[in-house]
This record gives C-alpha cells, sequence and structure tokens, in this order.
C-alpha cells in the first residue's frame, strides 16, 4: 500500500472518528423509536436565496413565475443517487451532455453549447480552467441548472445555460450528521457536517463539513486521494442585517492520469477491456484550491433588501503524464506510441457583485425592482514541459502497454498567461400588467478586456502578445408569463449572451463578438404550494457573428488571416421536465430533451459554402435525451424502508476526426438504491450504477485517443448517522 494511500486512509479515520463521536451519544437513545422523517432535526439555511432565486433574473420568482427553463437538484436528491462531484450531478441532469476529457477536464453541454459560466450562491464566476477540480457536493445544499442563454446576470459566456452552486449556511439549533461509504474499486469516504449557534438566540452560528476520501478507478492503475475543508460562520448583525464568510479548502492527489485510448484507424471501437490502462504507471495530476466568500445582506423592510457578496479564488494544478497515442491499423495492431508532456497551472481570480431590489405599487398591483453590478478580474498560467524518452511504440494488446520509466527531468517549452477582466451593469424590472399577467424586461451594459503573453522556446525565445476588447456591449432580456387558470401558466422569453472574439478584420480591428440568442415559449405547471413543477418548452438558439475568413483578402504565405463576423449556427428543440413531490415520501425528477442543431452559414476562404454548411453542428449533442430518477419511501415498515430507481438513455452521437466517423449508437443505463432507517437517526443505504453493466462510450475524442468509456457497474454502501 502506498504511502499516499495510508495517509488518505489515516485522514479518513479520523474524520469519522471525531464525527462520530459528536453523533453517536445523542443518537443511542433513540434506539427503537419509531421513523418520524418530519421529526427529524434539520439545519435551517438564515440567509441563502429561495430556490431557483440565485440563477436566471434573480428575482424572488418561483420556478413557474420564471420564463426561462430550470431545473433544481436539492440535497435529498443528492444524497439519494450519491451524488459526489459536479461531475455526477450533470450526468443526471435534464438536458445535460457530459464529457469527459475535454480541454484537460469535463465539459458539459446544454443544448449543443458547452456551458461555460458557473456560480456560487448567484456570483458569476469564470468557472472552468484547469487549475480547479470539480466541485465536491458535500458543501452544497442544491444545483440549480438554467438552460439556455443567461447573459443578463452573467456578461459573456456561450447560449447553453448557467449551474449555481448554493452552499450549505448555518442553522439556529445544533444538527450534526457524518456519513461513511464504501464501494467498487476500493472506494471510501468520510463525511462530517457539524452546524453549531454560538449563541442562545442564534443570531451567530457556525458550520464546518470535512470531507476526505480514498479511491481506485475502474481501469487497472490510478488512485485519487482527496482532502476537503469547509467552514462558514453567519451573524446576524442586527436584525435586518446579515454579514457571512466562507473558505473551503480542497486538495487532490491523482494518480494514474486517464487520456482516454485509441481506436483503429477506420474509426471502429478496439477490443480491449474496460479496466485496460493505457498510461505510464507514474502519470499522475495533482489540485490544491482555496476560495473565500464573503456576503452582506440588509433587509430595509417591506420586501425591499440589497446584497453585497466577493469571491476570492486561488487554485494551482501539476499534470505530468505519458499515454498511447495514434490510431491502431487493423492488420498489424501498430500505430500507436508513448506520448506525453508535463504542465504547471495557476489560477487566481476575484469576484464582486451587488443589487439592490424590491416592490413598489402602482395602478393597483404590486410591481418588482431590481438594480444591480458586477465585477470579474481573472488571471490564468500555464507552463508546459516536454518529457525525454517517449515516442516509442506502444501495444495496446497486451496486459500492460506502456512500461517506460519516468524520466528523471523534464525540459521547460513554453508558457501562457492570460488576464481578463469583465465589468457590468444589470437592471430588471417585473411588471403586473393585469391579475393573470406579468411582463418582465431588463438589460445589460457590459466592458470586458482580456491581454495573453506567450513565450515559447523553438529556436530562441518568443513573446508575442494578444490584446482586445469589448465596450458597452448591451444584452437585453424580457419575458411574459400569463396565468392561464388553475395551475397553468404559458410564458414566452428571449434572452441573450455575447462571446467575445479574437480574429481580426482586413483593418486590423477585432471583428465583433458572437452573439448567441434564446428564444423559448412553453407551459409550466405547479401544484401542492410549489412542491411540485411540470413544464414543457420550444426552444431556439442562433448564435451569429462566429469568425470566416475574408474572401475579399485571401491569406497570403507568412500573413494574418484576416476574418469577418458572418457564420452563424442553430439549436432548437423542445424541453420537458417534472420535478418535486408526488405524494408523500415519493419524489421525482423526469426529464426528455430534442435537440437539432445546424451550421446555418459556414463559409470557405473563397466565400462559397463549407461541407459543414447544413449538417450538425454539435455532433456529440444526442437528438433525444431522458432521464429520470424517483424515490418512493414504503408506507409500511413505519416509512423505514426507500426505494429508488434511475434510468438515463440518449439517442447516438457522433464525432469526426481525420474524415473518419465514429459513433456511439444509443444507450441507456440503469440505476437503483435501497435505503433503510436502522433508527430515525441512523440510515443504511446502497446504490447500484448502471446495473446491467452496460458498455458504451461517453466520450468519442478522435481515432488517436481521448475516448471514454462509460463507468461500468458498480456498488456503493452508504451509513449515515444525524444528530
Amino acid at each position: 500500500m502506498s504511502v499516499s494511500r495510508l495517509h488518505g486512509l489515516r485522514n479518513t479515520a479520523s474524520l469519522s472518528i471525531l464525527a462520530l463521536a459528536l453523533i453517536v451519544p445523542s443518537t443511542a437513545s433513540a434506539e427503537g423509536q419509531p421513523v418520524d422523517s418530519e421529526a427529524e432535526t434539520q439545519i435551517i439555511v438564515t440567509a441563502a436565496m429561495p430556490e431557483g432565486v440565485g440563477i436566471g433574473t434573480r428575482l424572488p420568482l418561483t420556478i413557474a413565475e420564471t420564463p426561462q427553463t430550470i431545473s433544481i437538484i436539492d440535497r435529498d436528491r443528492l444524497d439519494e443517487q450519491h451524488l459526489i462531484t459536479l461531475d455526477d450531478v450533470m450526468a443526471v441532469a435534464p438536458g445535460v451532455t457530459v464529457q469527459p476529457g475535454t480541454r484537460l477536464r469535463t465539459a458539459y453541454y446544454s443544448r449543443g453549447f458547452v456551458i461555460d459560466t458557473l456560480n456560487f450562491d448567484g456570483i458569476p464566476t469564470s468557472g472552468w480552467n484547469e487549475a480547479v477540480n470539480t466541485e465536491d457536493m458535500a458543501i452544497y445544499e442544491r444545483v440549480e441548472l438554467l438552460r439556455g442563454a443567461s447573459g443578463l446576470l452573467q456578461g459573456t459566456g456561450s447560449p447553453s445555460g448557467t449551474i449555481n452552486l448554493v452552499r450549505k449556511r448555518p442553522g439556529q439549533d445544533l444538527a450534526a450528521n457524518a456519513t461513511l461509504s464504501a464501494g467498487s474499486w476500493n472506494n471510501f469516504r468520510a463525511e462530517g457536517d457539524v452546524s453549531v449557534p454560538l449563541t442562545r438566540s442564534g443570531d451567530l452560528g457556525v458550520r464546518v463539513v470535512g470531507v476526505a476520501e480514498d479511491r481506485d478507478y475502474y481501469y487497472d492503475v490510478g488512485n485519487r486521494n482527496k482532502v476537503l475543508g469547509y467552514g462558514t460562520v453567519e451573524w446576524n448583525v442586527t436584525p435586518r442585517t446579515v454579514l457571512a464568510a466562507t473558505i473551503k479548502w480542497q486538495d487532490v492527489r491523482d494518480d494514474g492520469t486517464y487520456m482516454g485510448v485509441p481506436r483503429y484507424s477506420d474509426g471502429g471501437a478496439l477490443d480491449l477491456p474496460r479496466s485496460r490502462y493505457t498510461g505510464a504507471d507514474w502519470s499522475e495530476r495533482n489540485w490544491n484550491n482555496t476560495q473565500l466568500f464573503a456576503e452582506l445582506r440588509h433587509d430595509f423592510g417591506g420586501d425591499w433588501e440589497a446584497r453585497l457578496a466577493i469571491s476570492r479564488i486561488d487554485g494551482d494544478s501539476d499534470m505530468t503524464y505519458a499515454s498511447a497515442y495514434g490510431a491502431v491499423d487493423r492488420e498489424t495492431s501498430l500505430g500507436s506510441i508513448l506520448y506525453g508532456g508535463s504542465y504547471d497551472f495557476d489560477n487566481r481570480e476575484t469576484d464582486l457583485d451587488g443589487y439592490v431590489s424590491g416592490g413598489f405599487d402602482l395602478l393597483g398591483q404590486r410591481h418588482q425592482l431590481l438594480v444591480g453590478a458586477n465585477y470579474w478580474d481573472g488571471h490564468t498560467q500555464q507552463v508546459s514541459y516536454s518529457l525525454p524518452g517517449l515516442m516509442t511504440p506502444v501495444d495496446l494488446f497486451v496486459d500492460r502497454p506502456v512500461r517506460a520509466p519516468k524520466p528523471d527531468t523534464r525540459t521547460w517549452a513554453g508558457e501562457q498567461t492570460t488576464d481578463t477582466k469583465q465589468y457590468g451593469g444589470y437592471a430588471v424590472l417585473r411588471l403586473k400588467l393585469a391579475e393573470p399577467l406579468t411582463l418582465i424586461g431588463g438589460g445589460r451594459l457590459s466592458w470586458w478586456e482580456t491581454e495573453t503573453v506567450r513565450r515559447a522556446r523553438i529556436g530562441g525565445p518568443l513573446t508575442p502578445t494578444g490584446q482586445y476588447q469589448v465596450d458597452s456591449e448591451f444584452t437585453p432580456y424580457g419575458g411574459v408569463v400569463w396565468e392561464v387558470g388553475g395551475p397553468f401558466s404559458l410564458y414566452a422569453s428571449y434572452s441573450s449572451i455575447f462571446t467575445p472574439q479574437s480574429a481580426l478584420s482586413f483593418d486590423g480591428e477585432v471583428i465583433d463578438p458572437m452573439t448567441g440568442n434564446n428564444f423559448e415559449a412553453g407551459l409550466k405547471g405547479s401544484w401542492f404550494a410549489d412542491k411540485l413543477n411540470a413544464s414543457i418548452a420550444l426552444f431556439r438558439i442562433r448564435q451569429k457573428n462566429r469568425a470566416q475568413l475574408d474572401p475579399d483578402h485571401p491569406c497570403a504565405p507568412g500573413s494574418v488571416c484576416a476574418y469577418i463576423a458572418e457564420g452563424e449556427v442553430e439549436s432548437k428543440g423542445i424541453d420537458a421536465e417534472v420535478q418535486g413531490e408526488l405524494a408523500e415520501g415519493w419524489s421525482i425528477q423526469a426529464g426528455y430533451t430534442y435537440t437539432d442543431t445546424k451550421y446555418l452559414r459556414d463559409r470557405t476562404a473563397t466565400g462559397g459554402p463549407s461541407p459543414s454548411e447544413g449538417t450538425d453542428f454539435s455532433t456529440i449533442t444526442p437528438h433525444h435525451m431522458v432521464k429520470l430518477w424517483t424515490h418512493y419511501r414504503v408506507p409500511a415498515l413505519d416509512r423505514r424502508l426507500g426505494l429508488g430507481a434511475g434510468v438515463n438513455w440518449q439517442s447516438s452521437f457522433y464525432t469526426t476526426s481525420g474524415g473518419v466517423r465514429m459513433t456511439q449508437g444509443s444507450y441507456a443505463t440503469v440505476d437503483l438504491r435501497a435505503d433503510y432507517a436502522i433508527t430515525p437517526r441512523i440510515n443504511l443505504g446502497l446504490n447500484a450504477s448502471n446495473l446491467f453493466d452496460k458498455r458504451y462510450f461517453r466520450t468519442l475524442g478522435g481515432t488517436a485517443w481521448n475516448n471514454w468509456y462509460g463507468e461500468p457497474r458498480s456498488l456503493m454502501a452508504t451509513l449515515r448517522v444525524q444528530y
């Protein structure tokens, strides 16, 4: 057993003993008592936003009142399906395609576009870079997902959607829980969560969460050791003023970095066991991240309030890898070579957001107004190194394809540093035109600038730089909601977002940003005091101003090519969902998404249509997706027994590499859960993922490498103790 694993297991044991020591004495007296789910102590969130408010317009609207598609995955769902990371959550989120191994991380796609905006408690951040590991769900109450353009609050990004992570907050009462998990591939994990009021009134409280994890993977080589600490304090300075501060620290050590598997040169899949590891056993990836967060909220009375929040993220990562690269010839079984490198990543980011919102009476109706501004300042650095002794042939059809020793040295190869700033102001007005009719309108003005400095050693140091900016970019927003009777309402909305581009026109000016416009219309229903919501929407996204070569000024050898902003793509489809409680103890989230994407205009350097024009734009996005999860607490046995089931099904998708088309056919995976309340405070659960062990590819990256299998069947047992 390695030193790192011993260290990880020691952390796991220490955390578990501490958490259980706090909890078990208080639960012993509850042994043998009947289960009453409503009597269980809950950690009360005192200053968090209501569900969905931190995403979309930020007005205090229910899901039914918001004229866009919003999905909520709450704490119960996270626990029921044992969703540990944000990757796990997005894999089951309606309308989302998950692609591991994209840009050295996992990418999420919605409506054909990559999701590149991530919020923490409503604060927009850059979210995605190689220096930050995927988020651990232990510190969050819920995940909110908006699909479609979201430029009103975000500014820049793609018209795909936004993810908002809502942190756990201190409660007014003492509460604690500990969770121990063990499962397939030596997967061991411990969580501890304690909320303590520091004053008798509960005006000052703290909450601490700790995680220790040690696990292997379904492939032969690889171990991940994770340690996470989270602490938050919340102080009701006055009855109407809340001050909160949070710190999160996470350290991840991952031995055996995986780069997927190659394919045959004709695009066919290799006949390899999913457990075959195609890299060097000395490959590794390490992350260390710290995030600081502070918030001040004041209630002016009535429904007027102000909020100011600031976030600071510091992350660094290093990576050294070698893996099989290159398509394999069917006749010779050869073609792959050992390819790799080494990288250091560093990221610093500061985010600031503030707004004032409230209501006013006019013409016999109550209306709402929100005015705010935000600022984002990010710095990223990537340093690359080359490794000696690689480029040797690799035989993928033996048990251990790569046996090369780890190089003793590495050579500096290049560096890239990017500094980006964005700031802007936004306003939203909700007018109640009549009792059943509501109009929402708003807009944002954004300023954006970036500078990139590159250095490389190719015949001597090179220092080319790039700098460009966008000034006073206006992003409109509009929506209408008509309550047609009973629980139903009709809605329509227009939302937009822009994406800066670095390409230059013939005059040397940066071409216009891409604009993504989302048109959406649908029907929503809400029942049982908004505990159950359903929606069906038709959507159409047009992304315009995509960079195209300027046919009037052809590229000349050795010169800088000129571009024009004339390309256009479209995504359209249907988004349907049911989420919430069907009855006491019975929850459901079911979504169906149909997506069709096309290149509407894509031209060659001569100005004529390219082969892509009229074809699929996002080939990795399946036309059809169904995602279902339901959990039911059986009335018999005093509701001690809970049963859950889920199905993820999607139609085929494909990718093209070097003129070769690779296709993953339609497939479905089934997940099951059974849990039993041994006492009102102690719960034992068992999850089975991919129950029928379906073999499929989640990512098709090309014939050379980066083709990722979906995880085989796995089991996970969980023991949870609550105070």
